[in-house]
C-alpha cells in the first residue's frame, strides 16, 4: 500500500512512496501527530541519486519489522535535501556536533519542537560490520526506552546543539584587517594540503572543489605565484584523465573514492558540471591548454544530451546505479570493449584507457572504470581512431539500462550553469554557449518567479515552482544574470539582477550582523536561522553575494551595493584568517574587492 509520498512531486520523496513505513513529509501533519501522540520524529534526509539512501532504503525501509517500530515510537518523515537544504543545514550541523562527521543518508531523531537529540548517516539493519556499529534496530529500541523513561537526560545534548546553532546566527566578528595578506595566507594552507603526485587537496576521497582552483587562479594572477598554477593544472590535468570524468558521455562524477581520480562515486551532479567546467574555462584563459577546452565542450554536450529539459532548463541530477549496482551504466571489460570495436581497435582502446582482463572495479569482477593511463602520444591516426572508438562505444552504452535522471530544476544549480555558459561563451567565442544560458535565464524568470518578484527553488515541467527560494537561489541566479550581462547579453537580464538584489536585501539582510541569512524574514520557523557564511561542496552563498554586490556597485556606481559588501567582507575577514579553506570564495570576492 502506497504512503503519504506518492503525491509528492520530490523523485526521492516518490521513491519511498512504496515502503511499509508509515512516511510523512516534512510539514505541519507530521509535526503535529508528533506532539498529539508524544513521539519523537525520525527525519530521513537524501536526494533522489544518492547511492547510500538507496542502500538504507533496501535494508532497512523496506523492512517489515523496522516499519513495524518506526510506526509504533516514532513519526518517520522524509526529505528531500536538494528542496529543503535550510532543514538539512541545521541538522547536518547537529550531526557533526554529535558524531564529528555527516554524510547523506542523514537520520536525524528529533523531539516536536524540532530539537535534535541523536543523529548519524547510514545505518545497516543488524549491527556488527564494524567496531562499535549499531544496527538501525537496536538504535530505534534504544532510544525509544530512552524517550520514555529518561528523557531529559536524552534531550541534553540537544539543547547544546540549539545553543551552538543560535550563538552562530548571533555571532560578532573577529577583527582582521581586509589585506592582501588573507590571501597569501589562504594559497600557503592549500599549498600545505597539496597532494603533489596526484593533485587535489588532502587525502581520498577526493573532491573536485573547483572554487578553491578559482581562488588560485586568481592568486597567480594577482602574485605570480606559478606554484598556485601548477596546483590547478596539475590537478585538471589529473581529473581529465581519471575515471571522475565520463571518457565516453561527457561530464564529472560526484568525487573519487580513491586519491587517484581513478574510481568514482558515480552519480552526476547539475552543480558539479557547471562549476567545475567554469574552473576549466578560467585555466584555459591563462594556459591557453586545448585540452581544457576539449573537457569544457564534452560537459557542456552531456547538459545538452542528458539533462537539459523543458524550456532549456536542467536538470538536477543522475543516479549512480543502473540495473541494482553503482557504476555497471559506466564500466566495461576488456572482452565487452573488444567485441564492440574488433581485435585492433579495442587493444589500443585497452591501453590508452586502462582496461585489463583483470580490472580495476572490484564491485563487478573483470570489470573497468575508463582512465586515460598511458604516456604514449597518440599520432594524428591514433587521435582519430581513439575518437571514432568512444563514438562507438557511447552509442553502445546507451543500450544499457539509463540510470535514473532527477528532473527538477534546481534554482540555484541552473544559475550556476549562466555563470559557466556565459562564461564560457566570452572565453571560447561560442556563441551557441550563450544561447544555451540565455534561454535557461528566461525561463527560469518566467518559471521560478512569482508573487512580486519573489524566487522559488524547485520547478518540475507540469506544476508550478514550489518552495520559497533560499539566499543560494538569489546568489547564484543574479550571478549568472551578470555574466551573461558582461558576456553582452540583453540588458533587461541587468536588470533582472538588479531587482533580485533589492528583493535579497529586504529579506535576507541582516541588519544587526551585516550579512545574509540563509532563509528569508518570512520563511518557516525553523530552531535557528542559519547563515551560510563558509563554503560547502557549492561556494558560499554569502560570499557569491558579496561578488554580486561589488560588480553591481561597478556598473552601476550604486553606493549602496559598495558599502553593503564592504560590511560583509568585514564581517568575515576574521573567520578567513582562522579557517581559510573554508573561504576561498568568500575570498575571491575579497581579491575582487582589494585593489
Amino acid at each position: 500500500m502506497a504512503n503519504r509520498l506518492l503525491k509528492e512531486s520530490s523523485a526521492y520523496l516518490r521513491q519511498h512512496a512504496e515502503q511499509p513505513v508509515e512516511w510523512y513529509p516534512w510539514g505541519p501533519e507530521a509535526l503535529e501527530k508528533a506532539r498529539r501522540e508524544d513521539k519523537p520524529l525520525f527525519l530521513s534526509i537524501g536526494y533522489s541519486t544518492c547511492h547510500w539512501c538507496h542502500v538504507m532504503a533496501h535494508e532497512s525501509f523496506a523492512d517489515a519489522e523496522v516499519a513495524a517500530l518506526l510506526k509504533e515510537h516514532f513519526v518517520a518523515v522524509k526529505i528531500d535535501r536538494e528542496e529543503r537544504p535550510d532543514l538539512d543545514q541545521i541538522y547536518m550541523l547537529a550531526c557533526q556536533f554529535f558524531t564529528g562527521a555527516g554524510g547523506w543518508p542523514l537520520s536525524v531523531f528529533i523531539t516536536p519542537e524540532g530539537i535534535p537529540f541523536f543523529a548519524g548517516t547510514y545505518f545497516p539493519k543488524q549491527g556488527g560490520y564494524g567496531i562499535n556499529t549499531p544496527g538501525f534496530i537496536e538504535i530505534l529500541n534504544y532510544l525509544a526506552t530512552r524517550w520514555r523513561s529518561e528523557r531529559q537526560a536524552l534531550l541534553k545534548n540537544g539543547h547544546e546543539v540549539v545553543k551552538l546553532l543560535r550563538s552562530m546566527e548571533q555571532a560578532r566578528p573577529v577583527d582582521e584587517v581586509l589585506g592582501v595578506d588573507l590571501l597569501g595566507n589562504a594559497a600557503e594552507h592549500l599549498a600545505e594540503n597539496f597532494d603533489q603526485e596526484n593533485g587535489g587537496f588532502g587525502a581520498a576521497p577526493k573532491f573536485p572543489t573547483p572554487h578553491q582552483l578559482i581562488f588560485l587562479l586568481r592568486w597567480h594572477q594577482r602574485s605570480g605565484s606559478e606554484i598556485a598554477l601548477e596546483m590547478v593544472e596539475k590537478t585538471l590535468d589529473k581529473m581529465a584523465d581519471g575515471g571522475i570524468f565520463d571518457h565516453l558521455g561527457g561530464g564529472f562524477h560526484r568525487y573519487s573514492v580513491d586519491a587517484q581520480w581513478q574510481v568514482p562515486h558515480f552519480e552526476k551532479m547539475l552543480y558539479d558540471q557547471a562549476t567545475i567546467a567554469l574552473a576549466y574555462t578560467e585555466a584555459y584563459q591563462i594556459s591557453g591548454k586545448q585540452l581544457y577546452a576539449g573537457v569544457v565542450a564534452a560537459i557542456f554536450s552531456y547538459l545538452e544530451r542528458e539533462l537539459r529539459g523543458a524550456e532549456g532548463l536542467f536538470y538536477a541530477a543522475q543516479d549512480a546505479d543502473s540495473e541494482g549496482v553503482e557504476g555497471a551504466f559506466y564500466i566495461w571489460s576488456e572482452a565487452q570493449i573488444k567485441t564492440v570495436l574488433g581485435p585492433s581497435a579495442g587493444e589500443h582502446f585497452c591501453r590508452y584507457y586502462g582496461v585489463s582482463e583483470k580490472g580495476n572495479f572490484t564491485e563487478i569482477e573483470g570489470g573497468s572504470v575508463l582512465c586515460r593511463v598511458t604516456n604514449e602520444k597518440a599520432d594524428a591516426e591514433l587521435k582519430q581512431e581513439l575518437a571514432a572508438s568512444r563514438q562507438t562505444l557511447l552509442k553502445a552504452r546507451v543500450k544499457r539500462q539509463v540510470p535514473f535522471i532527477d528532473k527538477k530544476v534546481i534554482t540555484a544549480w541552473n544559475g550556476l550553469m549562466l555563470v559557466a555558459l556565459a562564461r564560457a561563451s566570452v572565453v571560447f567565442k561560442e556563441p551557441s554557449y550563450l544561447q544555451l544560458a540565455e534561454t535557461a535565464a528566461v525561463a527560469l524568470d518566467k518559471h521560478l518567479k512569482r508573487d512580486g518578484g519573489r524566487l522559488w527553488r524547485r520547478w518540475s515541467a507540469g506544476e508550478e515552482a514550489a518552495i520559497p527560494a533560499f539566499l543560494d537561489d538569489y546568489a547564484f541566479f543574479i550571478w549568472g544574470l551578470l555574466e551573461l550581462d558582461a558576456a553582452g547579453a540583453d540588458s533587461t537580464f541587468l536588470e533582472l539582477a538588479q531587482q533580485l538584489t533589492k528583493t535579497v536585501n529586504e529579506f535576507f539582510w541582516d541588519v544587526q550582523g551585516e550579512r545574509y541569512f540563509y532563509s528569508a524574514i518570512d520563511a518557516e520557523k525553523l530552531i535557528a536561522r542559519n547563515l551560510e557564511l563558509h563554503d560547502g561542496a557549492l561556494p558560499g552563498s554569502n560570499s557569491v553575494m558579496i561578488m554580486n554586490l561589488l560588480r553591481l556597485a561597478a556598473i552601476t556606481d550604486a553606493g549602496d551595493s559598495k558599502k553593503r559588501a564592504e560590511a560583509a567582507l568585514g564581517r568575515v575577514a576574521g573567520l578567513a584568517a582562522q579557517t581559510p579553506l573554508l573561504y576561498l570564495q568568500y575570498l575571491s570576492a575579497l581579491d575582487e574587492y582589494l585593489p
